[in-house]
């Protein structure tokens, strides 16, 4: 097996981190880190998930297939680790969630009562004039006259 570039674990006071090796130079480990949601831990040579309490452990497990496939070598916890444990369980909806948005697409697709039948108009409408025809024999054009 090939040595890892980058150990992603659980810290008990940064949370989700991650550790680099010699293998990878600083600047590359700081590019694919900061490419999956990692910031730089001050003092120390870790990096730890941004928002860890916004489902961490998912988001640190997407890191890891992302990490691999940009062809960096990862070592990562059992329980972060993609290949080597299941998916965490999904967070189920709200109760009552499905139901009101049945009703909310219901809505969205029924006819709305503002928007019935247009009312007729009560006026009549105003007849127009038949046109006139011009009387016969009559000489048509221009006359100049000085």
């Amino acid at each position: 097996m090939e040595s890892p570039h980058l150990h992603l674990g659980w810290h008990p006071e940064y949370g989700f981190v991650a550790a680099s090796t010699p293998r990878l130079t600083d600047h590359l480990r700081d590019w694919a880190l900061e490419r999956v949601q990692f910031e730089p831990v001050p003092g120390t040579n870790l990096h730890r998930l941004t928002e860890p309490g916004q489902d961490g452990q998912r988001r640190a497990r997407q890191a890891v297939t992302a990490i691999r496939s940009l062809g960096l070598v990862v070592q990562a916890d059992f329980t972060l680790d993609p290949e080597l444990s299941a998916d965490p369980p999904r967070p189920t909806l709200r109760h009552g969630l499905a139901e009101r948005q049945a009703r909310i697409a219901g809505s969205a697709t029924a006819r709305s009562p503002q928007r019935a039948a247009s009312l007729t108009s009560t006026v009549a409408p105003t007849p127009r004039p038949a046109p006139v025809a011009a009387p016969t024999g009559t000489v048509t054009g221009t006359a100049r006259s000085r």
